[in-house]
């Protein structure tokens, strides 16, 4: 399974603006494959609220999960203020092994 983490900024002046879009039934649906693991919200940094969503996938669907997020976030971008970044995560001890290869 991968792990993909959702990076989202949007100015604290805009949160109920970011709940109402949250609220609302025509969001981009996930596909059954990908899962929500967590999801926080965070500090204050820069003037902007911070929350972290991290989602669980396949191996064989990485790029459909992305695509599906990158659909589901930017509904959320349509909120002045709002971005987000995707990360791909790895278990550290999976990455020393990686890094050990080369």
């Amino acid at each position: 399974m991968v792990k993909i983490m959702m990076v989202a900024k949007y100015p604290p002046h805009k949160l109920n603006e970011i709940i109402k879009t949250y609220m609302r039934t025509d969001k981009p649906a996930y596909p059954d494959f990908l899962k929500k693991v967590e999801h926080w919200a965070a500090q204050i940094t820069d003037d902007k609220q911070k929350t972290y969503a991290v989602y669980e996938c396949p191996d064989d669907k990485i790029i459909e999960s992305m695509t599906a997020l990158a659909k589901r976030f930017n509904f959320y971008a349509t909120v002045e203020g709002y971005t987000f970044k995707m990360e791909l995560l790895m278990e550290a001890e999976a990455a020393i092994k990686e890094f050990l290869k080369k």
